[in-house]
């Protein structure tokens, strides 16, 4: 597994840099989806960080504009990146345009992994054989419960102890985009979902400061000034 070189905080949301440049955020600890074999998978549909691909159903500035009107309303409630579900529901409309089918990728490669491993573990030589794509190490120790499996080919890599999954990481098209360990799923970002996390955060912060700076000029607004003009209040 690739190391972490260090920590990003973007809109409330922590980030870690791993050395070779992949973003990677914490999403779903024990995974709250569908159960394959010992673990459960995120659950996509509720996850706010696992992206999955959609398509786009209206333009980026129309997006915008939400994300402008929703930056406006929290500093008004003195707010910033309020996690609310029309907050999370807009940001995921604005990245998954550009994410990978994360959910059928991460399922598909996860089932396979098991089958796999339970082929291997059956009928070892035979898997070698058959397995051609994959990388295949047999550990064994004692018994068949705690042998080690690990398996690596270009679309998954994966280590068994027994029947538990231990590790993962999971690719598309050579692209780390998930990974799997004891602390849980997380979402390792693309390029691309980096980029519009960034531009979602440019334009809610933009629109945020610019209505603090125009509540501010308020506030310090000269009494006489309120309701008209300077001759108004002195007439």
């Amino acid at each position: 597994m690739s190391s972490v070189g260090s920590v990003i905080y973007d809109s409330g949301t922590m980030y870690y840099k791993l050395n070779d440049g992949t973003i990677r955020s914490k999403t779903d600890m024990f995974g709250t989806g569908a159960k394959v074999g010992n673990i459960k998978l995120p659950d996509f549909k509720k996850s706010t960080e696992m992206y999955s691909k959609t398509e786009p159903t209206r333009s980026d500035e129309e997006i915008k504009e939400d994300i402008v009107r929703i930056a406006i309303a929290d500093q008004k409630k003195g707010h910033f990146h309020s996690t609310t579900k029309e907050y999370w529901d807009l940001k995921n409309e604005y990245i998954s345009s550009v994410s990978p089918d994360r959910e059928n990728i991460v399922t598909n490669s996860t089932k396979e992994m098991f089958t796999n491993a339970n082929a291997i573990k059956q009928k070892p030589e035979e898997a070698r054989k058959t397995l051609l794509e994959l990388f295949i190490e047999l550990e064994k120790k004692g018994d068949k419960k705690n042998q080690i499996i690990e398996m690596k080919c270009s679309a998954y890599s994966a280590c068994f102890e027994g029947d538990k999954l231990t590790s993962a990481e999971i690719r598309s098209n050579g692209v780390l985009i998930a990974d799997y360990s004891q602390n849980g799923w997380h979402c390792i970002g693309t390029d691309a979902e980096f980029a519009r996390q960034q531009e979602f955060c440019k334009t809610y912060n933009e629109a945020w400061r610019s209505a603090e700076s125009e509540r501010n000029a308020q506030k310090n607004k000269p009494k006489y000034l309120e309701g008209g003009t300077a001759f108004d209040a002195y007439a």
